[in-house]
Protein backbone atom coordinates (compact mmCIF):
# COMPACT_ATOMS: atom_id res chain seq x y z
CA UNK A 1 0.00 0.00 0.00
CA UNK A 2 1.20 3.53 -0.68
CA UNK A 3 2.00 6.35 1.73
CA UNK A 4 -0.87 8.83 2.20
CA UNK A 5 1.59 11.74 1.98
CA UNK A 6 4.20 11.02 -0.70
CA UNK A 7 2.32 8.31 -2.63
CA UNK A 8 5.32 5.96 -2.77
CA UNK A 9 5.37 2.37 -1.52
CA UNK A 10 5.38 2.76 2.25
CA UNK A 11 6.77 -0.55 3.46
CA UNK A 12 5.50 -1.61 6.85
CA UNK A 13 5.88 1.43 9.10
CA UNK A 14 2.47 2.74 10.20
CA UNK A 15 -1.11 2.07 9.16
CA UNK A 16 -3.53 4.98 8.75
CA UNK A 17 -6.92 4.01 10.17
CA UNK A 18 -10.17 5.95 10.53
CA UNK A 19 -11.03 5.37 14.18
CA UNK A 20 -14.78 5.71 13.72
CA UNK A 21 -15.36 3.45 10.71
CA UNK A 22 -12.36 1.19 11.28
CA UNK A 23 -11.43 1.61 7.60
CA UNK A 24 -7.75 1.35 6.69
CA UNK A 25 -7.09 4.52 4.68
CA UNK A 26 -3.50 3.75 3.75
CA UNK A 27 -0.04 3.76 5.29
CA UNK A 28 2.56 6.26 6.42
CA UNK A 29 6.16 5.69 5.32
CA UNK A 30 9.11 6.19 7.65
CA UNK A 31 10.50 9.15 5.68
CA UNK A 32 7.21 11.09 5.74
CA UNK A 33 6.73 10.31 9.43
CA UNK A 34 10.17 11.77 10.17
CA UNK A 35 9.71 14.78 7.85
CA UNK A 36 6.26 15.72 9.15
CA UNK A 37 6.44 14.78 12.83
CA UNK A 38 10.11 14.57 13.77
CA UNK A 39 10.39 12.57 17.00
CA UNK A 40 6.87 13.31 18.27
CA UNK A 41 5.68 9.70 17.89
CA UNK A 42 8.74 8.29 19.68
CA UNK A 43 7.48 9.80 22.91
CA UNK A 44 4.20 7.89 22.68
CA UNK A 45 0.66 9.11 22.51
CA UNK A 46 -1.20 11.26 24.99
CA UNK A 47 -2.74 8.12 26.43
CA UNK A 48 -6.21 9.30 25.54
CA UNK A 49 -8.30 9.86 22.43
CA UNK A 50 -6.81 13.26 21.56
CA UNK A 51 -4.68 14.42 18.65
CA UNK A 52 -0.95 14.28 19.49
CA UNK A 53 -0.56 17.82 18.12
CA UNK A 54 -3.54 19.56 19.75
CA UNK A 55 -6.40 18.85 22.13
CA UNK A 56 -9.03 17.98 19.52
CA UNK A 57 -10.51 14.49 19.29
CA UNK A 58 -8.32 12.01 17.45
CA UNK A 59 -10.01 10.90 14.23
CA UNK A 60 -7.12 9.07 12.53
CA UNK A 61 -5.03 6.43 14.33
CA UNK A 62 -1.44 5.74 13.23
CA UNK A 63 -0.57 2.34 14.71
CA UNK A 64 2.81 0.77 14.01
CA UNK A 65 3.22 -2.49 12.12
CA UNK A 66 4.95 -5.09 14.29
CA UNK A 67 6.66 -8.06 12.60
CA UNK A 68 6.17 -11.53 14.05
CA UNK A 69 8.23 -14.54 13.08
CA UNK A 70 6.85 -18.06 12.83
CA UNK A 71 9.05 -21.11 12.36
CA UNK A 72 7.84 -24.35 10.87
CA UNK A 73 10.78 -26.69 10.51
CA UNK A 74 13.19 -25.05 8.05
CA UNK A 75 10.63 -22.48 6.93
CA UNK A 76 10.49 -19.02 8.50
CA UNK A 77 7.44 -16.86 7.83
CA UNK A 78 7.42 -13.20 8.85
CA UNK A 79 4.04 -11.50 9.17
CA UNK A 80 3.21 -7.97 10.18
CA UNK A 81 0.37 -7.21 12.55
CA UNK A 82 -0.97 -3.83 13.57
CA UNK A 83 -0.22 -2.83 17.17
CA UNK A 84 -3.01 -0.37 17.88
CA UNK A 85 -2.70 -0.48 21.67
CA UNK A 86 -1.41 3.06 22.24
CA UNK A 87 -1.25 4.42 18.70
CA UNK A 88 -0.77 8.15 18.14
CA UNK A 89 -3.83 9.90 16.76
CA UNK A 90 -4.44 12.95 14.63
CA UNK A 91 -7.51 15.14 14.42
CA UNK A 92 -9.08 15.57 10.99
CA UNK A 93 -7.57 19.06 10.64
CA UNK A 94 -3.97 17.93 11.17
CA UNK A 95 -4.47 14.84 9.00
CA UNK A 96 -5.81 16.88 6.10
CA UNK A 97 -3.05 19.48 6.54
CA UNK A 98 -0.44 16.86 5.65
CA UNK A 99 -2.37 14.98 2.95
CA UNK A 100 -3.77 17.84 0.85
CA UNK A 101 -2.37 18.43 -2.64
CA UNK A 102 -1.17 21.89 -1.66
CA UNK A 103 2.43 22.29 -0.53
CA UNK A 104 2.50 20.67 2.93
CA UNK A 105 2.60 22.87 6.00
CA UNK A 106 4.95 21.64 8.69
CA UNK A 107 3.04 20.55 11.78
CA UNK A 108 6.23 20.40 13.84
CA UNK A 109 8.47 23.43 13.95
CA UNK A 110 12.21 22.82 13.84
Amino acid sequence: MNCVICGHESGYNRAVIDRFSGAKIGQLCMNCERDEFGKVFEYGSRGDDQCVLCRRDGHIALPRFVPTEERNGNTIVVRSTIDDGDAPQLCDEHFHAITEDEPPKRVVRR
